[in-house]
This record gives structure tokens, C-alpha cells and sequence, in this order.
């Protein structure tokens, strides 16, 4: 049996092979992490994106619809690396071959969550320097805050889920607290008179607000089994991902676009210094970054580990580079482009969830030990998952998001149903997974 080795000081290394039974977490323990990666400036910013375009009413059905369909896309993936026990660009294998894995799906979240830790040590180090500036009135250049703040979070994500684990049951209570405590500052000092001044010309629909909303969280949906392998039970899932998910995602737009509109301004930690509170503006900036961006530099560090054919035990190093190449990312002004950012993740990452769940749930009928992982490309995933991203960029009407994951995933049936899946013809035998794939 694989066991989960212990490196110094704790660090996890554990990688691509099977977490044991004696080594996963209560359901309370991954919740806590999954609100933590909720919890972030740029999820205010999403609130703050959606009320700018649309009512307020509005903004709000969109954010709760988006973030119900990602908890549900958070069960589904989730529940596969629970069953067994494994990471994303694991249990993508099925669906699209080990090298298809390697080099198409794994580079893609590898470069996802590149960009999700330089947007979000963008946005730290930004805010940062502006809160030296207006509390202390000194200068301090946003490019230094950007590169100290990026590698000093990348500490816990090297060491694994066990600081991710003490990191955000510190971090997510408090900051359940104060972010409510800081929208009801803003609201005492600024009034309600601003909150329901719809625009007069709605940039956005509904749809479009789901869709946005669900993009914004695509790149964590699909890598939900880097967190969730660590469940012991269907059931543990489940409740870790709708609790820790949903609650936390709706707080976030919904004080993001009541910032907005009674403040101006979706930024909490700008809110807390137009109140007078720099000090405690600045700990929510750097707790709510650090939960979010630590399991960005992680499910970087685990994909890079299966693109580079590394062993589990260096996945310190892998996780480690993949902060840096965030960092460096920021201080180029990849943030810059967010909105965008947004969707072209959404385009490229959703229709692969088509052929995972479509594998798992309808061909392998939702059971661990019809999962196979074969060798090379499986061609018939790969050509389902692009069929579902072209449904997405040509057909605009209706919800692109899940027209392409259900593309996706309607041909990758018929596909196998008309040719076979490798796994499923004659004298196919699933070669045992080792350290390097």
C-alpha cells in the first residue's frame, strides 16, 4: 500500500499516488480550505463586475445561480478523487490518456493556476503599497510588494494540505467576521442611497452574469480532486464542497456589489481605510490572499509533478516553481487583463469537465474499479473536449458553459460507444501507477 510520506518537518509527499485512508481529513477540515479559496479580494471583485453591469437584484441571481453550479461541479469532480484518492490530472487520465494528460490537461491547469496566483498577487501587492501610502504616507513600490508577498505564500502551499489545513481554520472564521463587520462600516458611514441606482443601460444579462461567475471558478472546479482526494467518504464531499463552496462564494459577491454601490468601491481593504481601520484593512487583504493563492501555488505544484514526470516527493520544488513563474506574472501586468482572464479559462477548462464526469459517471457508471487509466493519447477525449469548446466560441446564445461541458461529454459517449475506449477492448490491461507516469 502506498503511504504518505513525511518529509522533514511534515511536508506532504504524496502526489500522484493513492492517499490512504489513515491520512485524509475530516469533511469540516477540507470545507474550511474550499471557503478558503472563496474568500479573496478578486471575488469582491466579481460582485463588484456583476453590479457595475447589471441591477442589483440581478447581480445577486447571478452570483447565487453561478456559485449553486459550482458546488455541483465541485461534488462531481470532487467525489472522483475521493473515490480514489487521487489528484485532477490523475483522474483525468481515463478520458484522455496519460500523454493527453501530460501534455494538453495538466499544462492547461499548470498554467491556469499560474495565472490565478499572479492575479492574485497582483491585486495583494497593489493594495498593499496604497495602504502604506494612505496610512503611512510613505512609498512602496507595488512590483516589491508583489515579489515578497508571492513568495512568503507560497511557505504553506509547499508544505501541503497540513498547513493548508491549519492556515484556513484560522483564517476562514475570522474572516467571515470581519468582512461582514467591514460592509456594514461602509454601509453606517456611506448610507443605502447608491445601492439600488441601477444602471441605466444593463451591460450584462443574467446569463451572462452566471456565466462569468462560473468562469471565474472553472480553473478551481476542474481541479477540485487536489483537494477533495484527501475525503474518506462520498458523503464527506459533498458537504465539504456545497458548505464550503456556496456559502462563502455568495457572501463574497454579495458584499462585493454592496461595496460597490454604496462605497464605490468592491476592494474591502480600501473600505476598511475610508473608514479609518488601515490596520485591520491590511490583515484581511493578506489572510484572504494567502487561503486563495496557497492552493493555486498547490494544484500548480501537483500538475507540474505529472507534466515534468517528476517523483511524488518533489512536489515541494514543482509547487515552489509554479509560485515563482505566478510572481513573475504579476509584475508583468497579467492582471491587467482579469475580466478576460476570466473567460478564456472558462472556454478552455469547462468542456474538459464534459469528458472527466462523462468517463466517470456515465461510462464507468460512477464506480472505482471501472476506473482504468491507459496509456498515450485517447484521442476520442481530446476531440470531444475541443468539439465542446468550439460549441462555446460559435454558439453564444443560451449558456455556452454548459453547452460545451454537455458536448463535451454527449460526444465522448458516442465516440466510445461507435469505436471503444482503449481500456475497453480486448486484452487491455491498466498498467500500475508509479512515481513517474
Amino acid at each position: 500500500m502506498d503511504k504518505m510520506k513525511k518529509g522533514g518537518g511534515g511536508m506532504e509527499t504524496t502526489t500522484l499516488a493513492e492517499v490512504p485512508m489513515g491520512e485524509r481529513k475530516s469533511w469540516i477540515d477540507v470545507a474550511m480550505i474550499q471557503a478558503g479559496i472563496m474568500i479573496c479580494v478578486p471575488s469582491l471583485m466579481l460582485g463588484g463586475m456583476l453590479v457595475e453591469a447589471m441591477s442589483f437584484k440581478n447581480a445577486i441571481i447571478s452570483g447565487v445561480i453561478g456559485y449553486v453550479i459550482v458546488a455541483v461541479l465541485f461534488c462531481l469532480m470532487g467525489v472522483i478523487g475521493s473515490d480514489i484518492g487521487r489528484p485532477t490530472c490523475v483522474t483525468a487520465i481515463a478520458g484522455f490518456g496519460r500523454k493527453g494528460t501530460r501534455y494538453i490537461i495538466s499544462t492547461l491547469i499548470f498554467i491556469s493556476m499560474i495565472g490565478w496566483f499572479a492575479v492574485q498577487t497582483s491585486v495583494c501587492g497593489n493594495a498593499f503599497s496604497s495602504l502604506i501610502k494612505s496610512s503611512a504616507g510613505a512609498d512602496f513600490p507595488p512590483q516589491a510588494s508583489m515579489a515578497i508577498w508571492g513568495l512568503i505564500m507560497l511557505v504553506t502551499a509547499v508544505y501541503g494540505i497540513n498547513a493548508l489545513d491549519w492556515l484556513n481554520r484560522i483564517s476562514v472564521p475570522a474572516l467571515f467576521v470581519i468582512t461582514i463587520a467591514g460592509t456594514v462600516l461602509a454601509v453606517n458611514k456611506y448610507g443605502t442611497g447608491n445601492l439600488f441606482n441601477d444602471p441605466d443601460k444593463p451591460g450584462m444579462t443574467i446569463v451572462g452574469g452566471i456565466v462569468l461567475t462560473v468562469s471565474f471558478m472553472a480553473a478551481g472546479c476542474l481541479a477540485a480532486s487536489d483537494i477533495t482526494r484527501f475525503q474518506r467518504t462520498r458523503r464527506d464531499t459533498v458537504l465539504s464542497s456545497v458548505l464550503g463552496v456556496s456559502p462563502a462564494g455568495i457572501l463574497m459577491v454579495v458584499l462585493g456589489a454592496v461595496m460597490t454601490r454604496v462605497a464605490q468601491q468592491y476592494d474591502l481593504t480600501q473600505v476598511f481605510v475610508m473608514v479609518g481601520l488601515p490596520i485591520l484593512g491590511m490583515i484581511v487583504l493578506i489572510a484572504a490572499t494567502w487561503t486563495t493563492n496557497t492552493t493555486n501555488a498547490y494544484s500548480g505544484g501537483i500538475n507540474a509533478v505529472l507534466m515534468l514526470r517528476l517523483a511524488d516527493d518533489r512536489r515541494w520544488l514543482a509547487t515552489m516553481v509554479s509560485g515563482v513563474l505566478g510572481t513573475v506574472c504579476a509584475l508583468l501586468g497579467l492582471a491587467d487583463h482579469f475580466e478576460a482572464f476570466l473567460y478564456i479559462l472558462g472556454d478552455l477548462l469547462l468542456p474538459t469537465m464534459g469528458v472527466i464526469l462523462a468517463d466517470y459517471w456515465i461510462l464507468g457508471r460512477g464506480k472505482p474499479e471501472n476506473f482504468h487509466m491507459p496509456q498515450g493519447f485517447n484521442w476520442l477525449g481530446i476531440v470531444s473536449w475541443l468539439a465542446g469548446y468550439v460549441v462555446i466560441r460559435l454558439i453564444p446564445q443560451g449558456i455556452p458553459f454548459a453547452q460545451g461541458i454537455l458536448a463535451a461529454g454527449l460526444l465522448y459517449i458516442i465516440l466510445t460507444k461507435l469505436i471503444g475506449r482503449p481500456q475497453d477492448k480486448p486484452g487491455y490491461v491498466d498498467a500500475e501507477l508509479t512515481d513517474r507516469l
